[in-house]
């Protein structure tokens, strides 16, 4: 009796850690773990797809069909933490002509859980989370619906599209060569670029930091009062269309690009010996501050969308 009270703790864990080895019967996996209602939920595969979706169960089901050279699957939880690896071959290792060129994974979370996915080049998509996401790629695509927690996102050369329905979150979005695509979000947003285009659409917007070396920067939406938004490129063009609920203060400057408005303000030289303009002013009771600046850029401004 002693002996049994002793292996049964060894027993659970056991049961708590799956892992399913691919490697004889490489082609499709299903599994099923209880997780809990507002847990930790980490996904990792290299190639293909990843679709994370939300339901209301307290469970992570995880589906795939497996490429050829996937050595394993392993689906462990401990704790509040679940994780879901897609484990390679190591190289030299023969392939079965039973798997897939490609891998695609589909898990399914609870809907209030704290998502982080990581990929190489698989592409990543998840809809209806509710919790925070992490989502990172190298060069796959990432899409994902913005619920009402925090969001980062980042890709080295994949593109990056979120999507919300109007509810304020914490969005910390970033790409090298990948275009930046947001839509029908509000909250605070801080989106960095170097040669991909940035589309942003906040409403309702508090803090807006977006940064861009070579891509464009198109922003539309509404600012609040007190709202800060700040935007730069070095040879991108910047093009704002944003309401403001008490006006704005507004500084726009360029060295070589056009500075233009709609509402007829001329801008003026920044220096009456060197290169150079700017535009500065005041519209409304002007509680909103936006700041503008470009190298070679051209700077669109207006108050309305």
């Amino acid at each position: 009796m002693y002996m049994t009270h002793r292996l049964l703790p060894a027993a659970v864990a056991l049961i708590a850690s799956a892992t399913v080895w691919a490697g004889d019967s490489p082609g499709t996996f299903e599994r099923e773990v209880p997780a809990p209602a507002r847990g930790v939920v980490q996904i990792s595969s290299t190639n293909g797809t990843v679709d994370v979706s939300a339901w209301d169960r307290a469970a992570v089901s995880v589906k795939a069909e497996l490429a050829a050279d996937v050595d394993r699957v392993e689906v462990t939880n401990s704790g509040d933490h679940t994780v879901v690896r897609v484990i390679q071959r190591h190289s030299g290792m023969s392939f079965s002509n039973s798997g897939h060129e490609e891998t695609h994974l589909r898990v399914q979370v609870p809907k209030d859980s704290e998502v982080d996915v990581s990929t190489v080049s698989a592409n990543a998509n998840s809809t209806g989370v509710l919790g925070a996401q992490r989502l990172k790629s190298v060069s796959g695509d990432i899409t994902a619906d913005i619920g009402p927690a925090d969001i980062e996102a980042k890709s080295v050369s994949g593109s990056l599209k979120l999507r919300g329905k109007g509810q304020a979150a914490k969005l910390h979005i970033s790409t090298v060569s990948g275009d930046l695509e947001l839509k029908h979000a509000a909250g605070d947003l801080e989106a960095t670029t170097v040669s991909g285009e940035v589309t942003a659409e906040l409403d309702p917007a508090h803090s807006v930091r977006l940064r861009s070396t070579s891509g464009d920067i198109h922003f539309e939406g509404r600012l609040t009062r007190g709202a800060d938004f700040d935007g730069q490129t070095v040879s991108g063009d910047l093009k704002v269309r944003a309401g403001f609920e008490d006006g704005l203060t507004f500084e726009a400057a360029s060295v070589t690009g056009d500075i233009s408005d709609c509402f007829n303000a001329a801008a003026e030289r920044a220096s009456e010996y060197g290169p150079g303009h700017k535009l500065n002013g005041t519209r409304g009771g002007g509680s909103a501050h936006v700041r503008l600046k470009t190298m070679s850029g051209e700077i669109d401004l207006c108050d309305r969308k």
